[in-house]
């Protein structure tokens, strides 16, 4: 997903709900430069105590959930319409739209053969228009994700659902899905793209099916509506766009803020001189890199809350197990010592994003404290390299009895200051303990193009996965989900790695609805994956914001689909 610098960031297709390209463009504020910037006095709030204006460094290309790829997009789809079930601050499951999720210990999520049926009820609300929304509503959606002439951004979902079935009742809607396979999370949408409404959208789709993301809903504030507890009330192209409070929405209340305001700007040193000048009450997480968030904490002097918040986003080095050098896990382990990943994170990010030991991030409910951890320990990295058989040459860089030297190349992304630096010290600490490292860059769209791919990577390569709360290990970690030639290069198992206990245990997961035995399996594959480090965990990366110190229940996070909007209706000005 392009986003406000040239490089684009890696999300797992996991089987979660999929929102395939939002995670593309968490990366996107690692590369610009902070220029320095001088403090100017704060304001109160720009427009007035019940309005919020918000900087945000890109600009939907559109607001219609069905075409909606990007998260600046998704993040104000969140204030438009009803999420029937949402994620909090904490990565908490909650029902919005909906009175309770299913569950298998009620008997409103049942397993039938290979399949599944669950049973939901819908809360009432209505249309900014004023219709009701309805079962027409629900099952109408899932016709146009279901036609493959409709360009929705994703349909994976929609294929495994066999059948819908809906009842209006005065209290709200009864509504049962019929699953022709078993997903391990099924209870965290109904259907995949939910209600949108029929009156609406119905005579654009017997139109012209194909260009329906072509038309006014979702880009023109006049056509386009929603459920949500605001409205699209003003969209200054290149510029702007405002959204007004619902009274009395019967779901949210009223919400204290009565409008909205995001200005994009794409320029984040500007962004930042916005803020310190307080013409914008908050920076989005679509806004400001780690640094410049470090600098606008400086320079604020007390006067913003400056967000530094655990995410998901997985900074990692991948090793190309086809490489004769890499396949001795002791080389692996010895690489694991010899890099000082404390050193890094508390030189370059203060310490604020942790050092990772496994795919997992520590709130990932998967993870588990048993992971095998590799301190800092040149020492220990010299005696694995040494029960490798590798001794040192006349210029101190290691080679074993074959004569084969232990020198590797890293590849990462060009033009991100930060990556290069994290290279940079990698290579410094192999040098250490006789390991030769060449470093070659590559612009993003290369490097997460053929090279990874296509598994064309030498030795290492240095990215981020995008993960989310529900995401596991299935095609990521597995060995049918190495890309290879006859597969037509499909697959994210970038390593190579190959392993049938991990197998096992990823598709097992993938399967498995039972969340306590599913916890289980992916603590399993965290603990075999530390043991046999197909990639080098390296940290997790922060999810960045700001926000004046007055406005309140302002959170950033940024998950698949889960912005600091999911609590808009909660903001107020103290």
């Amino acid at each position: 997903m392009p986003g406000a610098h040239d490089e684009w960031e890696r999300m797992p297709r996991t089987r979660s709900l999929p929102r395939l390209l939002v995670l593309l463009l968490l990366l996107l504020l690692l590369v610009l430069p902070a220029s320095p910037l001088r403090a100017a006095p704060a304001a109160s709030p720009a427009a007035g105590r019940d309005h919020v204006v918000v900087g945000m460094a890109q600009e939907p290309g559109t607001v219609n959930p069905l075409f909606a790829e990007m998260a600046a997009s998704l993040s104000i789809i969140a204030t438009l319409f009803t999420s029937d079930v949402q994620r909090d601050n904490t990565w908490r499951l909650f029902p919005q739209g909906v009175r309770a999720l299913p569950t298998l210990q009620d008997g409103t999520w049942a397993l039938c053969g290979t399949g599944m049926v669950l049973t939901w009820k819908v809360k009432p609300r209505a249309w900014h228009d004023g219709r009701r929304v309805s079962c027409d509503d629900y099952l109408f959606t899932h016709t146009l994700a279901k036609d493959d002439q409709v360009p929705v951004v994703v349909r994976d979902l929609t294929r495994r659902i066999a059948d819908v079935r809906c009842t209006d009742r005065t209290d709200g809607l009864d509504i049962v899905v019929e699953w022709g396979e078993r997903y391990a999370y099924a209870n965290q949408t109904i259907t995949e793209h939910g209600a949108l409404p029929r009156h609406l959208l119905e005579p654009l789709y017997r139109q012209n099916p194909g260009r329906m993301n072509e038309a006014g809903f979702g880009n023109d504030p006049k056509v386009t509506v929603g459920d949500g507890r605001y409205r699209l009330v003003e969209w200054r192209k290149g510029s702007s766009l405002t959204v007004e409070a619902i009274p009395n929405h019967p779901i949210f209340g009223t919400p204290p803020i009565k409008s909205v305001t995001w200005r994009f700007i794409p320029d984040t040193n500007a962004l930042m001189a916005n803020m310190l000048a307080g013409s914008i009450d908050a920076i989005s997480t679509i806004g400001i890199s780690f640094d410049q968030a470090v600098q606008l904490e400086r320079l604020g002097a007390g006067r913003f809350k400056v967000f530094f918040e655990p995410g998901l986003v997985w900074e990692h080095i991948d090793f190309n197990l086809s490489n004769p050098l890499l396949q001795d896990i002791r080389v692996r382990r010895a690489i694991a010592h010899a890099v000082n990943r404390e050193a890094i994170v508390q030189q370059l990010f203060q310490g604020r994003q942790p050092v990772s030991h496994t795919y997992l991030p520590t709130r990932h409910p998967g993870y588990t404290d048993r992971v095998d951890r590799y301190p800092y320990d040149p020492g220990q990295a010299r005696k694995f390299l040494k029960e490798a058989g590798y001794f040192p040459d006349l210029d101190g860089t290691l080679r074993n009895a074959a004569g084969n030297r232990l020198v590797l190349e890293l590849n990462t992304t060009a033009g991100n200051r930060l990556r290069e630096q994290v290279a940079q010290i990698i290579q410094a600490d192999l040098r250490r303990v006789g390991i030769g490292l060449t470093i070659k860059n590559y612009p993003a769209r290369v490097l997460l193009g053929d090279i990874t791919n296509k598994r064309s990577f030498p030795g290492l390569v240095m990215y981020a996965w995008i993960l989310s709360p529900t995401s596991d290990c299935d095609s990521l970690y597995t060995s049918d989900g190495i890309p290879r030639a006859r597969n037509g290069w499909s697959g994210q198992n970038y390593p190579g790695y190959v392993n049938a206990t991990m197998d096992a245990r990823c598709k097992a997961a993938s399967r498995e609805i039972d969340e306590g035995k599913r916890n289980l399996l992916l603590n399993e594959t965290a603990v075999i994956f530390s043991r046999d480090l197909p990639a080098l965990p390296l940290y997790v990366r922060a999810q960045v914001a700001a926000a004046k110190a007055g406005l309140q229940n302002f959170v950033a996070v940024q998950l698949s689909g889960t912005y600091e909007t999911w609590n808009v209706h909660r903001w107020v000005w103290e």
